[in-house]
């Protein structure tokens, strides 16, 4: 996993690396606790280096900087012909230096990114945008304080509330809506310049892909305690949305 391991090399010394072997093993508590704890512990680290890395760096100029730098979504079909886009992993979304979503895919990210979010050509001109795409056209179409209603109604526990906004903006604006959750990340990247959202990607080596799904759930976790001891809104992973996609 070199891409892990480049960002490990930053926090790692010999000395960390035995202590926490110490750790796991001198803890009165059982192993598998210890393990999990020590892992997310260790994630918590990396995570930090992730996003410091990517603030410092901050905006793709060309696509030799591709890794841990922040990639703007509007520029980003420039960059899907580098090999990296080639591979699965983890993705973050942001806006400015604030995390807002952690993803990943088993397939690869010019797959998943382009589908799910970048917008296509005249990507408003479909009849099922992506998650960025719609946002565009709430921006567009909508004030502030009908998107925070509408976001507050989503994140409800009543059915009802959900299915009426998504069926309403659906009908105004003559699209097709795939999911709640699309929507709902559509609402919150809505309230930000578009120029001011991006991504960034983790990749994994095929051999190493089957690990995605534990390393995704310990970065949501990593992202959300940052966020937290920095007063930032909870990530978007964080609402109970009903969603018939990941």
């Amino acid at each position: 996993m070199k891409y892990l391991e480049s960002l490990e090399g930053k926090i790692e010394s010999t000395t960390e690396k035995k202590e926490v072997l110490e750790d796991i093993f001198s803890s009165s508590r059982s192993l598998s606790y210890s393990l999990s704890t020590s892992l997310q512990n260790h994630c918590d680290k990396m995570f930090d280096i992730w996003i410091q890395e990517l603030n410092n760096n901050g905006l793709c100029k060309h696509e030799r900087e591709l890794f841990l730098h922040k990639i703007p979504y509007t520029a980003a079909s420039g960059y899907k012909i580098d090999p990296l886009f080639k591979q699965p992993g983890i993705y973050l979304w942001g806006h400015d230096d604030i995390p807002r979503y952690i993803g990943k895919t088993e397939k690869s990210f010019k797959k998943r990114l382009f589908s799910r979010y970048i917008p296509r050509k005249d990507d408003t001109t479909y009849k099922s945008p992506t998650q960025c795409g719609i946002s565009e056209i709430l921006r567009d179409y909508y004030s502030k304080p009908e998107l925070c209603d509408f976001k507050k109604k989503l994140e409800s526990d009543a059915k009802n509330d959900k299915k009426m906004i998504k069926e309403r903006i659906e009908e105004e604006q003559k699209i097709t809506i795939q999911s709640y959750q699309r929507l709902y990340g559509a609402l919150d990247f809505s309230k930000f310049e578009k120029e001011s959202i991006w991504f960034a990607i983790l990749p994994f080596e095929d051999t190493h892909k089957k690990f995605i799904d534990i390393f995704e759930t310990l970065f949501i976790h990593s992202a959300q305690n940052y966020n937290n001891k920095r007063k930032y809104p909870e990530l978007l992973n964080k609402g109970k949305m009903e969603t018939d996609e990941g």
